[in-house]
Parts: structure tokens; C-alpha cells; sequence
């Protein structure tokens, strides 16, 4: 990487956030709405937001009027933080612009986590659309390496669940396929691994209890079969109040019954545990 391009600003927004001006981490934020000003125009970053959208996406209770100065109050703390002038001049590689109502930020240098997460998704599909599985994979698994956790978790303004809801289904979906592929290529250690981080994700997820039972049901691990189709069971009745699907049951006994198993014993497969979150991974209870 040249010293045109080198990242100058570095942005984590998942599973945790943090903020990196030239390599130095941004450790205190002021009170107020810097940091969510931050992070909402950091999204939108290239396009001017006008002054009444970000009065909403902050205030959301609040009726906004021209003359508020909450937002130029928390404006001026961001700017500091930034070491951005009013005029755009700056010292961060971080430029916020005042344009048309509205403010706009812009960036030299940038890396954002959601941005490389997204990207690799998109490059495993394009590699699935040619055919060329091995790309494909290589693109998914290194997605998955990007995720760590929800999108700013902790944060419920609206803006922020669906971001957090679309980045969630990026990952099951990649998801998905690294756990067909490891099934298609009896690589069962690799399908556990994705089937429980899939259920990390999504615990009502039947597909994925559906997998790992088999696998284990492979290898003659019937306690493991019963404790996969107990949780999922569980998590079912007492938290959506339904039975698991015929799919699912389906699995269950023919892991039950050995269908499938295999003729001798293979590379062990990791039992169940308590399903606790990977690194910053956190799971969220179904809204």
C-alpha cells in the first residue's frame, strides 16, 4: 500500500466500536450525540445528510426546528474530537462539510469493517455464480473472520437495528453455504464450527440443528444428537411457543437410527457445549 492510500482512518463496527485516527485509538467521547453523529454520517459517508434527517435519527422523539442548536452543539464536540475545522480542513484524514442543510463526511484513507464484510460476501457470490467453489469458500470464510459480532450492539435507535438485521443475514447466508459445502465434502469438523456459529446468530435456526445432528449422528454420537435436538426443542417452545418442524424431526431419528453412519471411525467431531458467543459475538434474543 502506497503512502497515497495507506489507512489513515480505521473504523470497527462490529461487535464493538472503535475509532482509529492515524493509528491512535479515540478513547474519550464527549457527552451527547458525537459519537452517534459520527457513526450515523460515517454510513452515510460521500452524501450530504440534511439537518432535519439527522435532528430524527437523533432526536427521534423530539420535533425539530431550524433554529435547535443540538445538532450544532453536538457538531462542534464531533469536530473536536475529529480535529476537523468548519471549513473542512483537518489533521485526522476525517473531513465533515456543511453543504446544501445538511453536512457530509468525508475520509482519506479509510478502512470500515462492515465495508471489507460486505465486500467479501459479494465476492463469494460472484465467485458461486461462476462456479468457482473454492473461491467462493476462501471469500465466505474470510467474511465470517470480519464478524464479529452485531453491528453496534447495544444500540436500538432504528437506523441501527436495520443495519444490524441486514449485516446478521449477510452472515447467515454466508453462513449457509460454508456449512453446505463442508456437508457436500464430508468435512464434518468445518460443518460443527459453522452450524454453531450459525446458532450463535440465530437459535431458532432449524437448518442448522438439523446438520450438526447428523454429523454427530455420523459419527455414533447419539447423546450429542439428543442434546442438539433438546436445545433446539427448548428454544423453540419457550421462546416462540412452536414445536421443531418435520425436517427437523426427521434428522433427529435418522441420526437416532444410524442412518448414514459412518463404516469407521473418522476425525472426531467436537460435542456440544454451552453455546456462549464467538469472541465479541453477541446473540440476540428474537425481537
Amino acid at each position: 500500500m502506497t503512502a497515497s492510500t495507506a489507512v489513515r482512518v480505521s473504523v470497527t463496527l462490529l461487535g464493538s466500536f472503535s475509532l482509529r485516527l492515524d493509528g491512535r485509538p479515540v478513547r474519550k467521547w464527549r457527552a451527547g450525540k458525537a459519537r452517534s453523529l459520527f457513526q450515523y454520517l460515517l454510513v452515510h459517508r460521500d452524501r450530504v445528510v440534511l439537518r432535519d434527517k439527522l435532528h430524527e435519527v437523533l432526536w427521534p422523539h423530539s420535533d425539530w426546528s431550524p433554529n435547535s442548536s443540538s445538532l450544532k452543539v453536538a457538531m462542534h464536540a464531533l469536530r473536536q474530537i475529529l480535529q476537523t475545522s468548519p471549513d473542512g480542513t483537518n489533521t485526522s484524514g476525517v473531513r465533515i462539510v456543511h453543504q446544501d442543510f445538511g453536512y457530509a463526511l468525508y475520509a482519506d484513507g479509510i478502512s470500515v469493517d462492515v465495508d471489507e464484510f460486505e465486500a467479501m460476501v459479494e465476492a463469494g457470490r460472484a465467485a458461486d455464480k461462476v462456479g468457482d467453489t473454492p473461491r467462493a469458500v476462501a471469500a465466505y470464510r474470510a467474511a465470517m473472520e470480519v464478524y464479529q459480532g452485531d453491528f453496534l450492539p447495544g444500540d436500538s435507535a432504528d437506523w441501527i437495528v436495520e443495519q444490524r438485521e441486514w449485516c446478521k443475514s449477510l452472515a447467515l447466508r454466508a453462513l449457509d453455504r460454508l456449512s453446505t459445502e463442508a456437508a457436500r465434502v464430508g468435512d464434518f469438523d468445518q460443518l460443527v464450527r459453522w452450524c454453531r456459529r450459525t446458532i450463535e446468530l440465530d437459535p431458532y435456526r432449524e437448518s442448522a440443528y438439523q446438520m450438526v445432528m447428523s454429523a454427530h449422528g455420523r459419527f455414533g454420537e447419539l447423546a450429542a444428537v439428543r442434546r442438539w435436538h433438546d436445545m433446539c426443542t427448548r428454544r423453540l417452545a419457550e421462546e416462540l411457543g412452536v414445536r421443531p418442524n418435520q425436517e427437523t424431526e426427521r434428522a433427529y431419528f435418522a441420526a437416532m437410527r444410524g442412518e448414514g453412519r459412518a463404516a469407521a471411525p473418522l476425525r472426531a467431531v467436537p460435542g456440544p457445549r454451552v453455546v456462549r458467543p464467538h469472541r465479541a459475538l453477541a446473540i440476540r434474543d428474537a425481537s
